[in-house]
């Protein structure tokens, strides 16, 4: 295994990623830059979630299926916080998450094979 999957396989990576995602779906909107295309900022939060979530737990059901109920989740707890967070409940917010955590679980097992290429013996 090389230093790159030995550093993947610790939970920090994944633990401060998938905070600074939940710190930034519940800051007030006004406070995000408005360049941002939201759905493809949805489902590039939630590629990295799944894809760093599968280096700690190679579970690819249980780490898939929790980012995406995280994500509804996080859809239905924006939908009650107050006006003036400006932020509400989109249904197709929820399907960027499931797709990028589907996404990033299919980038994880090419990240594997690419990994594993790399450690194939010569001759």
């Amino acid at each position: 295994m090389n230093q790159i999957s030995l550093f993947l396989k610790k939970p920090y990576l994944a633990f401060f990623y998938t905070l600074l995602v939940l710190v930034l779906c519940f800051m007030p909107s006004e406070n995000i830059s408005k360049n941002v295309d939201d759905k493809m900022a949805h489902f590039v939060a939630f590629v990295g979630i799944s894809f760093l979530w599968l280096w700690v737990k190679p579970k690819y059901i249980i780490v898939i299926l929790s980012t995406i109920v995280l994500g509804f989740v996080i859809e239905f707890i924006q939908g009650q916080l107050p006006e003036s967070f400006h932020r509400g409940y989109e249904l197709l917010d929820g399907f960027a998450d499931g797709i990028g955590a589907f996404i990033g679980g299919v980038l994880y097992f090419l990240s594997l094979k690419i990994l594993s290429l790399g450690h194939k013996k010569k001759g």
